[in-house]
C-alpha cells in the first residue's frame, strides 16, 4: 500500500505499468478482497491467452523477449521447495510436482514431469508450466465436481497431442 497507493486504479496502474503491459497482457483486472485488501494470490482475472503468458514468462526465467520483467533469480527462487514442503510441492506462491526430497518419484503428480510447476486457482483453474517440454497449458472454467476433475490426467493428455 506504501509503495503503490491504496486505491483500485493504484494497484491496478502499478501491475499494468511494471507487469502487464510489459508481457502484453491486456485484459488482466486484479480486484481486492471483501475487507478491500489486494491480496496478490488471488482475484485477478484474465482471458486464457494472458494466464498463458504469465506461464511464458515464467517459463523463460522472467525474461520477455529482451526485457527482465522479473528480478533475475525469482524464477528459481519460486520454484524451489520450501523446507516445510516435505513432498518439494511449494516454493513461493507457485506449486510444485518436485517430489519427495531423496524420492523424487513420490509426488502429486507421477505420470507428469518432475520441473512441473503451477498457478492453481479456483475451482480447479490452473497454469502450468512445463520447461522441459517447452510447454504452457492454460485451463480455465467451473469445476462443478472437483472428485470427477483430473488435473493430472487432463496435462498428461496435452503432452500426449504434442510428442
Amino acid at each position: 500500500k506504501d509503495a503503490v497507493g491504496d486505491t483500485l486504479v493504484s494497484f491496478n496502474n502499478f501491475a499494468r505499468q511494471n507487469l502487464f503491459d510489459r508481457i502484453n497482457m491486456y485484459s488482466a483486472v486484479i480486484e481486492p478482497d471483501a475487507s478491500g485488501s489486494f491480496v496478490g494470490s488471488s482475484y485477478m482475472f484474465a482471458t486464457a491467452r494472458d494466464w498463458a503468458r504469465i506461464g511464458l514468462l515464467y517459463k523463460n526465467d522472467g525474461v520477455w523477449g529482451d526485457d527482465r520483467v522479473l528480478p533475475e533469480g525469482w524464477v528459481k527462487y519460486s520454484t524451489t521447495p520450501t523446507p516445510k514442503a516435505s513432498m518439494g510441492e511449494y516454493g513461493a506462491q507457485i506449486w510444485l510436482n518436485a517430489g519427495e526430497k531423496g524420492n523424487p518419484t513420490n509426488r502429486k503428480y507421477p505420470m507428469l514431469p518432475v520441473d512441473l510447476f503451477y498457478f492453481s486457482g479456483f475451482n480447479d483453474q490452473i497454469v502450468a508450466v512445463i520447461p522441459s517440454r517447452d510447454v504452457v497449458v492454460v485451463r480455465l472454467g467451473v469445476t462443478h465436481d472437483e472428485k470427477s476433475w483430473d488435473v493430472e490426467a487432463f496435462i498428461r493428455d496435452v503432452l500426449n497431442c504434442i510428442k
